[in-house]
């Protein structure tokens, strides 16, 4: 089950925050202590199993996700960040009893940005939340321009493609970095190491597989038939270009 704790709209983009918990009262209390004095858009996931909640992320698109699970939940938890991991940067936090050390250490391993300890004070638990938004976005997508190209419009600060006259397809922070960047040299190839720099940064967490994940994903959101790209076009051995 998901609950939408959003701010009235603003005409800035506001963050947002997925709050994935199994327990039955904590969860809207995190959300209010974002909510309180925060413009942040909260989305609560209290359904399980936790298959299910996998893919939540590509529906909301948040900047960062929050996990409390409660300790006979954990080896779920880890489980969790490691599939969410395959798919994305943005930073995980974990809430944690701090019972078990091997199991902290573990979650790190997993792809844990941070675990915060329980108890812990609202206080903390929000400047904590916002101290690790500031990071979350490599590139901020205020800084990039909008971007017409052929029948695609790319508006970054929204984080959404319109193909044509089509409804607005919106983008994770790394399909909006790697389309961007195809755009900008739209008819060039661009190489695969360029892209993995590009779009991760100095020193990212990005390799060659973990770009195709990305490619393919963003070729099932923008292209009519996905296994046979229109757009976004491999070029075997170099890298990939886009073809409007």
């Amino acid at each position: 089950m998901a609950n939408n704790f959003s701010k009235k709209a603003s005409s800035n983009p506001i963050p947002k925050v997925l709050i994935i918990c199994d327990y039955p009262n904590s969860g809207p209390v995190w959300a209010f202590c974002l909510q309180r004095n925060h413009q942040m858009d909260v989305v609560l996931e209290t359904s399980f199993p936790l298959t299910q909640v996998i893919h939540r992320w590509e529906e909301e698109i948040p900047d960062l996700i929050i996990i409390d699970m409660s300790d006979p939940n954990m080896v779920a938890a880890i489980n969790l960040v490691k599939s969410l991991r395959k798919e994305i940067i943005m930073p995980i936090l974990l809430l944690s009893t701090g019972q078990d050390e091997n199991s902290i250490l573990e979650a790190y391993t997993a792809g844990v940005d941070e675990c915060i300890l329980l108890p812990v004070s609202p206080e903390i638990f929000k400047a904590k939340v916002c101290s690790w938004l500031r990071r979350s976005w490599t590139v901020p997508p205020d800084v990039m321009e909008p971007l017409k190209v052929g029948d695609l419009s790319l508006i970054p600060s929204d984080r959404i493609l319109v193909k044509g006259g089509g409804a607005p397809i919106r983008l994770t922070n790394l399909e909006l970095r790697l389309l961007y960047c195809l755009l900008c040299r739209q008819g060039r190839v661009i190489h695969v190491e360029e892209l993995i720099q590009r779009v991760w940064g100095y020193g990212g967490e990005g390799d060659n597989s973990v770009l195709k994940n990305v490619v393919y994903r963003l070729r099932r959101k923008i292209e009519i038939d996905h296994a046979n790209p229109r757009y976004i076009q491999t070029v075997v051995g170099v890298g990939y270009k886009l073809v409007v």
